[in-house]
């Protein structure tokens, strides 16, 4: 195999499986999935440590992937859209149950998100006003259980203007957007991503909605969740405003 293929595929494994653990990944593990010997993937490990995709925890012989590990993946995800997931499916037929207000609609759409991801969900309403689901979750993330790491973050979300700011300086660019750890400009966000997307009336940014996790979140899934919730909401802005 060649070396960029198998650094490629050691990669994408230990994020996969950092994702859905939560732990630090050995070489034993990732030899036994690849059919290779431990001595070459941890001599593959060691190029992606030197290359910063890779560190190590101070109490453990394995390893994590960095922000960068994280920023590499996420960037390939952007370039798909699957709209098919199961999640975009019970969001639709919520959608379309029932007349609704606008503002109802996206509060609904705000608590199914944070119910179906199990992620903390934020919705900006075109007054300006945030609104914000399961903040719950914060609690239920490993990597949040350091009581210092937990009171900043709950700290920040509590500060509504203050966490407002932050997320309409990443909805003006009209785009869906992730901010992995430090891409954050704000203390005590470092250990968390965001994903925002807007929503829009005849092209302009009138509001949106996103996500608040950790590093190690769930991007394949929740991706395409955040911009499929955020189109639906322009449409039917879009439409609100014709009638």
């Amino acid at each position: 195999m060649d070396r960029e293929i198998r650094k490629r595929k050691v990669l994408d494994i230990i994020l996969r499986t950092h994702i859905d653990r939560a732990m630090p990944i050995g070489s034993t593990y990732i030899a036994e999935l690849m059919g290779l010997s431990s001595a070459t993937i941890r001599n593959t490990m060691s190029d992606l440590y030197d290359e910063g995709y890779l560190e190590q925890p101070h109490t453990s012989a394995g390893r994590v992937p960095t922000e960068r590990a994280y920023r590499l993946y996420v960037n390939s995800l952007l370039e798909q859209f699957d709209s098919n997931t199961t999640e975009i499916k019970k969001i639709s037929r919520e959608l379309l149950s029932r007349r609704q207000r606008y503002n109802d609609i996206i509060m609904r759409i705000s608590y199914s998100v944070s119910k179906l991801t199990g992620y903390t969900t934020f919705a900006v309403y075109p007054t300006d006003h945030i609104y914000m689901d399961g903040t719950y979750h914060i609690l239920e993330q490993p990597e949040f259980y350091n009581l210092k790491k937990i009171k900043k973050i709950l700290g920040i979300l509590d500060e509504k203007e203050r966490f407002l700011s932050l997320i309409n300086s990443y909805l003006s660019t009209g785009s869906l957007k992730i901010h992995i750890g430090r891409e954050n400009n704000l203390p005590g966000f470092e250990v968390c991503s965001l994903i925002t997307a807007s929503y829009n009336i005849r092209g302009r940014v009138v509001g949106g909605l996103g996500i608040v996790g950790p590093i190690r979140m769930k991007y394949r899934r929740v991706i395409p969740v955040v911009r499929y919730c955020a189109d639906s909401i322009s449409r039917m802005l879009e439409g609100v405003y014709e009638r």
